[in-house]
């Protein structure tokens, strides 16, 4: 949910320090001909959790509760990863690996490219030409990317088709998407939606006002076949309140307040002092942090805040209420399944996590 504060820079001086890896990008797989992600089929995109026909998410005792009250594990820009070529990546693994191993939240961001490779960013850089080039095409499409198509992009065709080839083949799994959406973006992003097939998954506000306080659970999401939730932000999506939003796509942040960017020691807050995390009903935590040098996605960092202590102990500053959405980088690093697992275990017993209050509402599922 978070975009570096100059990516472009960060990009072009690492590039420097790393010539021969510039190099090798040159005749990378950014281009709409060339998508570094592949469809997935039926057989490698069964989840590890299918095993359990009875469980929701993973677990049964998930199932009767409100999707605003489960802990849910997210992948912080999601489509970066070193899998798929991105230069700088947030991950080591693609998200489909994610969503099979258990991941149930994925945050994409959609831009519009032209083709550009890094080699064409850094060039533009050194020349003084580092204006936003897409802007200034003629051929654009949509891509997922971060910052600039030029290090690297998804098709969202891809993207979005195996996701619902992942909802296909495991009907007890429910999932969370999160768009920060780019300029210009919205409705191509609406567009390949529909075109995935993915419609039919979507859980729909009869409203969609903004005003959704309480939520169905797991297992009415589950039985009603509606297993997509869609929130977006940025790029022409404001407060459903106040505008029409696009049928199915809820207002990120009429219904999520969320934890600082860049901040694996606290529970403070990002944004005004009205943003409360009760108000809304999901608190997601930002749990990753770049390298306070070049401002790019840092393992290091991954390998401390990943692991198991690092996470309960953040958690447990947590006074107000404990988020339960956890966003990461180099998600296949350290304990984050684990201890979503276990998070979600002590809730559905009983035990002592920290949960929102239910409220009243209503919603169609």
């Amino acid at each position: 949910m978070g975009c570096c504060k100059n990516v472009i820079a960060s990009l072009v001086c690492t590039a420097v320090l790393c010539g021969a890896g510039v190099a090798a990008y040159m005749y990378g797989p950014w281009n709409k001909d060339n998508d570094s992600g592949s469809e997935e089929t039926t057989t490698t995109l069964t989840a590890k959790s299918s095993t359990c026909k009875n469980c929701c998410n993973g677990l049964e005792s998930n199932c009767d509760l409100p999707i605003d009250q489960v802990t849910w594990a997210m992948v912080h820009n999601a489509m970066s990863s070193e899998d798929d070529f991105f230069y700088a990546a947030n991950n080591d693994l693609s998200l489909e690996k994610a969503l099979v191993e258990g991941y149930r939240g994925l945050m994409l961001d959609s831009c519009l490219c032209n083709g550009d490779t890094i080699v064409d960013v850094i060039q533009d850089f050194v020349t003084g030409n580092d204006e936003d080039t897409e802007e200034n095409t003629e051929e654009q499409y949509l891509g997922f990317c971060h910052g600039t198509c030029g290090a690297g992009s998804r098709k969202p065709e891809t993207v979005l088709n195996n996701i619902k080839t992942f909802l296909d083949v495991n009907p007890n799994e429910v999932l969370i998407l999160e768009f920060e959406v780019g300029e210009g973006t919205l409705e191509l992003l609406y567009e390949a939606i529909n075109d995935s097939g993915l419609e039919k998954y979507v859980l729909r506000d009869e409203e969609n006002d903004g005003t959704v306080t309480t939520w169905p659970t797991l297992q009415q999401l589950i039985s009603s076949n509606r297993r997509l939730l869609l929130f977006a932000h940025n790029g022409g999506m404001e407060s459903c309140a106040t505008s029409t939003c696009p049928e199915g796509i809820f207002y990120t942040y009429d219904h999520f307040s969320q934890t600082n960017w860049n901040d694996g020691d606290t529970c403070e807050l990002r944004g005004s002092v009205d943003t409360i995390p009760d108000k809304h009903g999901f608190f997601l935590m930002n749990h990753w942090k770049n390298d306070e040098n070049l401002d790019l996605p840092s393992k290091t960092n991954a390998e401390e805040f990943n692991t198991y202590e690092f996470l309960s102990t953040r958690l447990g500053k947590c006074d107000e209420r404990v988020p339960n959405i956890v966003a990461v980088d180099f998600w296949s690093t350290g304990d984050v399944l684990k201890f979503v697992e276990d998070q979600n275990t002590k809730i559905g017993g009983g035990g002592d996590a920290v949960v929102a209050a239910s409220r009243s509402g209503s919603i169609r599922h």
